[in-house]
């Protein structure tokens, strides 16, 4: 006779755990668990039910149901990160950050170059958008979400979380000057000369243009990729009769261009030409010399915005308060400081 053996239901096993589950495991309510799986701690919880919480998750392997959050609360709890520059390591740096910021407050970040299509998908809550607060709005005002923008801005604007390029040229300058250098070349490359001159280099000019001092400003664009044309035009400079001790480029690109020519040409740096570039970013820690480069808080300004927001669409609302974040000045060999620190 032959004996029939009972086989575990593969159903209820494989079936997802859902918050009821947690809540029981945990001993609390369903709420309290939403509560915290969603970062949403408005009420306070004691530490010891979080962890209980969060324990219960874990052995439970629970994973929140993306879709039917979405239905419940009509939002798909993800920010998009726009920039036309996917592969500009300035923007690199705030990325970590923003998606930091993000997940803390039970958001996912989405970044993309296509922000249209990004909505015509209907997959974003709202925008982080690393462009120009000013004509901003002519391209992206009819998108529908709530917006925050990061850029600099020479005052704080509404729906941006920003930093000054004037400031930032102008810090470059001053220190540059209080190493005794009072001929200082602004090296720009290509930017458009009809309109206002752009925020680094008003700043540039207003802290060159002290009594004794004399500044000169390389513009042009000799080749198209940014390190190419600082190269270039400092080679062209560096034919004629050099008056110059020192060279404030308004990017790392430009400066690293720089350093290459002077290197090229035999003129020692920071001995005999001092150079500082702009945006501090890995690019700077690595040059030879390493670069001394003013510091825009970009980071922070991205985490700042994703936070700001969040609390826009959560409250319901489409306006977010301009903020303004201040500059630094990351010291670095290729000045002479011949230290590391920050102003």
């Amino acid at each position: 006779m032959r004996t029939l053996t009972a086989k575990p239901c593969v159903t209820d096993r494989a079936r997802p755990a859902t918050l009821a589950d947690v809540a029981r495991e945990a001993g609390v309510s369903i709420a309290t668990v939403s509560r915290v799986l969603n970062s949403k701690l408005a009420v306070p919880i004691t530490p010891e039910t979080e962890r209980r919480i969060r324990e219960a998750s874990d052995r439970l392997g629970y994973r929140p149901n993306a879709i039917a959050r979405a239905l419940a609360t009509q939002r798909t709890h993800t920010l998009a990160l726009f920039t036309d520059e996917m592969t500009d390591p300035h923007f690199a740096q705030m990325l970590g950050p923003v998606e930091q910021s993000l997940r803390e407050r039970g958001y996912r970040l989405a970044v993309c170059s296509d922000i249209e299509g990004m909505l015509a998908e209907g997959r974003v809550d709202g925008a982080i958008l690393l462009a120009d607060p000013v004509t901003g709005p002519a391209r992206f005002g009819a998108i529908g979400i709530p917006v925050a923008y990061v850029w600099s801005a020479s005052s704080a604007c509404r729906h941006c979380v920003s930093w000054n390029d004037t400031d930032g040229a102008a810090l470059a300058v001053r220190h540059l000057s209080s190493l005794g250098h009072a001929r200082i070349a602004g090296l720009f490359g290509d930017y458009p000369l009809d309109g206002a001159p752009p925020d680094k280099v008003v700043g540039f000019r207003a802290a060159a243009a002290a009594p004794g001092a004399a500044s000169r400003e390389w513009l042009g664009s000799l080749a198209p990729h940014q390190f190419e044309n600082g190269y270039m035009l400092v080679r062209q400079a560096l034919a004629e009769k050099r008056d110059w001790t020192a060279i404030f480029a308004r990017n790392d690109y430009l400066a690293l261009g720089a350093l290459r020519a002077l290197r090229e040409a035999g003129v020692a740096v920071p001995e005999q030409v001092a150079v500082v570039g702009y945006n501090d970013t890995e690019l700077a820690r690595f040059a030879d010399p390493p670069l001394t480069s003013v510091r825009t808080p970009i980071a922070e300004c991205g985490a700042l915005a994703a936070v700001r927001l969040v609390e826009a669409i959560e409250s319901g609302s489409s306006q977010i308060v301009g903020e303004e974040l201040s500059m630094r000045l990351t010291i670095r060999g290729s000045c002479g400081a011949g230290r590391t620190a920050a102003e």
